[in-house]
């Protein structure tokens, strides 16, 4: 299990007491923040508004920069990703709304101009088993550039195209001697940044969104992506369930050849006084156009992903690695829904990347429990917290990081709550306040079928 304790006091803040601070803040925020505040006021504050000031303070400190924050994720990692091991990087951004914050002045323009916030890129590291273990690089867009995991100064933005690069050489100091794959969807579909990765020598499995790209096939003939998909035969593969519905699985593959320009940058439409970008030409990909069909059983309506990639795996361990590219959208909802990152009332973007990055380690917290279900020595203990958290116990659905989170914050309140008043106290306590009609009297069924367990 990770100890974040010990890697919280090593890191490089330059003063013990931040180091003390920090670990303060993600101990509040796994046990269950107040969105109002900074930190948590649980049962076991005797001074919360004092904690609230001091957090406060630490996210409005300008010397504390966002790669020393960083730096304790980054030594979390390199102790949970071992040399010689596969690790999957997962690319993607995603909008923060703030159209309600007026107070803070550096919001930007997002989702297509329809509201204003802030956006937020993430490279996701995960296990070889596809566990989610923490950011590798983030990245916070706000008017002033990109507030970055990578970089004591706002960076300028271009695209994500290029965060995505710089992400890559960031994880390739960050973690040597691992095996490194990139997964990303469509809009990361892009000539350039592909020999980019292949140049860093890692690996990946990116989604085709240009059908229409040339590419040779394994005879040298030149095609259309999309031509070539409809050539290539595919032979069934089990079935699958997705949103209640029985899905057949249909995969096959075909080996190509990149070789044309990268046109990043160049738009069909041109306007007067504007010099577009030229072509950049580069050396020739070979890889594999991966194709995957989900038929559904009963509408008969198809799912198809058209994956690119320089993996030598088997071509079900290439998809599956494809469908774990989903917990990078579970990362944003669990800051977004579990840390309530849209409430966050700091009023400027340097002290909401401070608060994430920390949030960042609270969420490495969640995801190590998160993967100890089934171990023996944790796994009902793990299943009686998250019950508490509303988890349904059902066999087909698995401990989520928000009813883990929720179910941590009641275990210990509870237990801050009976140290410090005790069981007869809050029984007291209750029926002076009138709630005697709703105290318990015995453990439901389901808590002491569990409970003799652990």
């Amino acid at each position: 299990m990770l100890d974040l304790g010990a890697i919280v006091r090593g890191g490089k803040l330059g003063d013990s007491r931040r180091n003390e601070r920090v670990l303060e803040i993600v101990s509040g925020i796994v046990q269950g923040h107040a969105s109002a505040t900074h930190g948590t006021a649980g049962a076991d504050k005797e001074v919360p508004w004092a904690h609230a000031m001091g957090a406060y303070r630490f996210f409005d400190n300008d010397d504390v920069a966002l790669p020393r924050l960083y730096g304790m994720v980054d030594q979390a990692l390199l102790e949970l990703v071992l040399p010689d091991e596969r690790c999957y990087i997962v690319h993607d951004f995603s909008c923060i709304d703030y159209a309600t914050h007026s107070k803070k002045a550096d919001r930007i323009q997002i989702i297509n101009g329809r509201s204003i916030g802030y956006d937020l890129y993430s490279a996701l590291v995960l296990n070889a088993r596809g566990q989610p273990l923490g950011p590798v690089v983030q990245e916070l867009r706000t008017e002033h550039g990109c507030l970055s995991s990578e970089s004591d100064e706002p960076l300028p933005f271009e695209s994500h195209l290029q965060q995505v690069e710089r992400a890559i050489d960031a994880a390739r100091q960050k973690l040597p001697g691992r095996e490194r794959v990139h997964l990303a969807d469509r809009e990361f579909d892009d000539v350039h940044l592909q020999r980019w990765i292949a140049r860093t020598e890692d690996k990946f499995v990116i989604r085709v969104q240009h059908l229409s790209r040339r590419v040779r096939n394994f005879v040298g003939h030149e095609r259309k992506i999309g031509d070539l998909i409809a050539t290539i035969p595919l032979v069934p593969a089990g079935t699958v369930e997705r949103k209640g519905e029985r899905y057949r699985v249909y995969r096959g593959e075909t080996p190509v050849q990149l070789f044309a320009p990268a046109r990043r940058g160049i738009t069909a439409s041109k306007t007067r006084g504007t010099k577009q970008p030229r072509p950049q030409p580069g050396p020739t990909l070979s890889l594999r156009l991966v194709i995957a069909e989900l038929r559904n059983t009963s509408t008969n309506d198809v799912l198809r992903w058209a994956l690119l990639t320089n993996l030598d795996d088997p071509i079900e361990e290439v998809v599956q690695a494809y469908l774990w590219r989903w917990r990078v959208e579970r990362l944003f909802y669990l800051v977004k829904v579990g840390f309530r990152l849209e409430q966050w009332r700091q009023a400027t973007g340097e002290r909401i990347a401070r608060r994430l990055a920390l949030s960042s380690l609270a969420a490495m917290v969640i995801y190590q429990l998160q993967a100890a279900e089934g171990r023996k020595d944790i796994d009902a203990t793990l299943k009686v917290v998250a019950t508490l958290g509303g988890w349904l116990n059902r066999k087909k659905q698995p401990i989520g990081p928000i009813v883990l989170m929720r179910g941590i914050q009641i275990l210990l309140s509870t237990l801050a709550a009976i140290e410090r008043f005790g069981v007869d106290g809050l029984r007291s306590m209750a029926k002076q306040l009138g709630l005697g009609f709703a105290l318990p009297k015995r453990p439901a069924r389901r808590f002491a079928a569990i409970k003799r367990d652990v």
